[in-house]
Parts: C-alpha cells; sequence; structure tokens
C-alpha cells in the first residue's frame, strides 16, 4: 500500500497565497483535497481556524471551499473566458453575488496578485 501523504503539518496564515510544487506523484492534488475537504483523511485531522473540518456541518464544510481557491496544475483546462476579468468572475458569479460585488472582487483579486 502507498501513502500519497504521511506526518504532513502545514500552517497557512488567513489571506495568503501558496504555490505548492514538487514531482508527479508526490501528494500535490491529495494534500489540497484534504485542505478543502474534497478528500477524507484515512488519519490524523485537518483543522481551520483550530476545528477539525470533517466534524462540522455540511453547510460550514460547504462554506469553508468558498473561501479557498485553487489553482490546477494545468490552469488552461479550466479557463472558459477570453478575458483574465472573466475568468476571475467565474467564481463569484456562481455565488450569486451583484454586479457590484463580483466586479470589486475581481478588481481586488487582480491588484493582490499583481
Amino acid at each position: 500500500e502507498f501513502k500519497a501523504l504521511k506526518d504532513v503539518t502545514i500552517t497557512i496564515e488567513d489571506g495568503s497565497f501558496i504555490g505548492i510544487i514538487g514531482h508527479t506523484g508526490s501528494g500535490k492534488s491529495t494534500l489540497i483535497q484534504h485542505l478543502n475537504g474534497l478528500l477524507t483523511p484515512t488519519s490524523g485531522t485537518v483543522l481551520v481556524d483550530g476545528k477539525d473540518i470533517f466534524e462540522t456541518k455540511k453547510a460550514d464544510l460547504i462554506a469553508l471551499r468558498h473561501h479557498i481557491g485553487l489553482v490546477f496544475q494545468y490552469p488552461e483546462h479550466q479557463l472558459f473566458e477570453e478575458t483574465v476579468e472573466k475568468d476571475v468572475a467565474f467564481g463569484p458569479k456562481n455565488q450569486g453575488l451583484s454586479e457590484v460585488e463580483i466586479n470589486q472582487r475581481v478588481r481586488q483579486a487582480i491588484k493582490m496578485v499583481g
């Protein structure tokens, strides 16, 4: 049996941007899928703000996913629009936000990452 992750401890500060790099098969995708609750660990815990995300209500886990953004290894396979602004707006539009809020978030996100 092969374990993709073993003895992993990671602390990510609120509002930070991180990059996870490594060889194919090193566990990058598996790690990320645990952080947003898409995979349940066979042992250990995933804590966000000191709470085990798998011991919370489903609605809380869904709300957590709204605060974790992911860009996968091949982003060209996940982008849909002809401009960066429209791609950045994809998530907020699917959250049912107003156009004003969407535009504000898009400007803020683009400014944050340059």
